[in-house]
């Protein structure tokens, strides 16, 4: 595929250099948010662990479709994974990226997505571990001028708890926009055990997970007024 047709796509790049922290969470369930909405999505994996596309083995026949894309033996140059071959016509790409990601190297991708979402865990560790990772890539003279969209997602969030007020003054600090707070609910567990998204379940208690993702998307698809990273 032509680098101009990929150029086409809305690239969502979703890194923390923090491990566990649900990055494959954000990336699996917005691909099933763009797929169901009808876009052609595909779903890059550039973590070794492969959990995007072990999961995307997993997902129905019958569900609407999403590309994946196994970008972790890929040889060459880091910034490639975005010029990897993608379904002629894809209008979203999701990059779901590895653990202990080296901030030169997230400046790296970064440099060629449209969004950039940092799932964060509530947790004293995970704020502090976000934090410096944050700071790392603002200081880059290149994105700090940026007009790039950059936003935290808080995950296994309990609105109620010390921890999740302690992130909320994190992010007020770096002036960053804290899109949603996913909830601390089995219904992601369950979700991706079958291989589907937390939209695709058949159940009431999901509900409130569904209209979060649909919410995401709608800030995501009026990047056209991009946000600027301070």
């Amino acid at each position: 595929m032509r680098a101009s047709e990929i150029q086409k796509s809305h690239r969502i790049l979703v890194l923390n250099a923090k491990g566990g922290c649900g990055k494959t969470t954000v990336a699996t369930n917005l691909a099933c948010q763009f797929a169901g909405e009808g876009h052609n999505t595909a779903l890059i994996d550039y973590d070794p662990q492969c959990s995007s596309s072990q999961w995307l083995e997993a997902r129905p026949n019958h569900l609407p479709t999403i590309h994946s894309i196994s970008a972790s033996k890929q040889k060459g140059h880091i910034t490639s994974v975005w010029h990897l071959k993608v379904p002629p016509g894809t209008t979203r790409i999701v990059v779901d990226t590895p653990a202990r990601l080296e901030p030169i190297t997230a400046i790296k991708l970064i440099r060629e997505a449209d969004t950039v979402l940092i799932p964060v865990i509530a947790s004293p560790i995970d704020i502090r571990a976000a934090t410096q990772f944050i700071e790392s890539i603002l200081k880059s003279p290149e994105i700090r001028h940026s007009t790039k969209r950059l936003a935290v997602i808080g995950n296994r969030v309990r609105k109620n708890s010390k921890s999740y007020k302690a992130l909320c003054l994190f992010l007020e600090a770096l002036e960053i926009p804290f899109l949603t707070s996913l909830r601390d609910t089995q219904n992601y567990v369950r979700a991706a055990e079958e291989g589907i998204g937390v939209q695709e379940l058949k159940l009431k208690s999901a509900q409130a997970d569904c209209q979060q993702w649909h919410s995401l998307a709608r800030w995501i698809e009026n990047s056209q007024q991009p946000h600027p990273i301070l």
